[in-house]
């Protein structure tokens, strides 16, 4: 079954700083806890985790609306598939808000309580390590 988790996040940088951030695509070990090591090949990321390697696809860098999306092509760490991640980035009165949201398919509806608290922790850390490294 298809499933969507938005979370938003109010981040204390500039939102210029993390966008540039976000929007190299490497790097990602920098900010996100889980990922190890990453590298860029063209349009593909792969992102290394101590499960194993996250091959990704970067489907759209849009510097004017600052919008990432990225697909998850084969992933270690989640029992779910088809995923689509986008990153949303917007200056709110001197903070930055970012929206992350993740679209997939999830085949045990029993697992989507875990699959919300892992996803959700994981931006989380994610967000606070963007703040960390943007200021």
């Amino acid at each position: 079954m298809k499933k969507t988790i938005e979370t938003t996040h109010f981040l204390r940088a500039p939102a210029s700083k993390v966008w540039e951030n976000i929007s190299k695509a490497t790097g990602v070990d920098n900010w996100l806890p889980v990922i190890k090591a990453c590298r860029l090949e063209g349009n593909k990321r792969v992102c290394t985790t101590e499960q194993g390697d996250m091959n990704e696809t970067i489907l759209k860098i849009d510097n004017e609306q600052k919008l990432f999306q990225y697909s998850i092509d084969k992933q270690p760490l989640l029992p779910i598939e088809n995923i689509i991640g986008t990153m949303k980035v917007s200056d709110k009165e001197g903070e930055t808000e970012l929206i992350w949201t993740v679209d997939f398919t999830l085949h045990d509806e029993t697992l989507l309580p875990f699959i919300t608290q892992a996803i959700q922790g994981m931006y989380n850390a994610g967000a606070n390590g963007l703040e960390r490294i943007s200021n």
